[in-house]
């Protein structure tokens, strides 16, 4: 949807009533210049419902990930923004590598500088000897940053080719919330007791379109419902409510505003 026009007046009154003060102003450019208002006004609050509810909060669906900064995005899990953010991370360790591998270099030139003024200047010997000495030290500094900064880089580098899915323990029903998005549910052995967990619908929790989470069960039924929308299982078409059985996982995935599909091993 483009911008709203601009209201801009149509006519100059002031200059047509002080020419004519006796006469009333002009009907036709009146109409036009509230017609101009009546429309820029009206398109106004067409834009203004495309992000605002009629309750003054922002309307659903009006925020997705492209609206929110990297650093968000990676920690509400996604994939691209975490990857970015690890070799930010990775470039800059990279760069410290870079920095204290010529310092090193450096260092190793004035060491050698200082090795053939103590050869040439016999007199001057200590004074050599003193300054290669310093080198010496300066340049086993540099080393060792380069040794720390090439690990950093490595950590980094282990970092970024590891996703882990965040566990949560339910031992009641219980319905999601926009922080269990790839995350993994889990029913413990410990809960001997038929639980139900419900994915909360899209007007109550607009998960983006993507979003994935597991449920896993260990001891008796776990039932996995949606509230409203459309829960689809794979390859069966049937929707509705699941049934996952002990030792049993499952993986829901939202694929449209109101639909998920969920499988796994176990579910029926």
């Amino acid at each position: 949807m483009s911008y709203p026009t601009k209201y801009t007046r149509q006519y100059d009154y002031v200059s047509y009533q002080n020419a004519n003060p006796a006469r009333p102003l002009p009907a036709n450019q009146v109409h036009a210049d509230l017609n101009a208002a009546a429309r820029s006004t009206s398109e106004i609050v067409d834009f203004l419902k495309t992000s605002l509810r009629s309750d003054g909060a922002i309307a659903n669906e009006a925020v997705g990930l492209d609206q929110l900064s990297t650093t968000v995005r990676a920690s509400l899990g996604d994939a691209d923004a975490l990857d970015e953010v690890l070799e930010d991370a990775g470039e800059s360790a990279a760069a410290a590598a870079a920095s204290a591998t010529a310092a090193a270099t450096s260092a190793t030139n004035a060491s050698t500088s200082a090795t053939s003024a103590s050869t040439s200047a016999t007199n001057a010997s200590g004074s050599a000897t003193a300054a290669a000495t310093s080198a010496t030290n300066a340049a086993n500094s540099a080393t060792a940053a380069a040794t720390s900064a090439t690990s950093s880089a490595a950590s980094a580098s282990q970092a970024q080719s590891y996703s882990g899915i965040p566990q949560s323990v339910k031992t009641a029903a219980y319905t999601t919330l926009l922080a269990d998005a790839q995350t993994q549910i889990l029913h413990p052995a410990s809960d001997n007791n038929a639980r139900t967990f419900s994915i909360d619908s899209n007007a109550n929790v607009p998960y983006p379109i993507g979003t994935a989470i597991t449920f896993i069960n260990e001891i008796n039924t776990v039932t996995i419902a949606i509230t409203s929308d459309t829960l689809v299982q794979a390859g069966s078409g049937l929707t509705g409510s699941r049934t996952l059985a002990a030792n049993g996982m499952a993986t829901a995935v939202k694929i449209a505003a109101t639909k998920w599909m969920i499988a796994g091993a176990g579910l029926t």
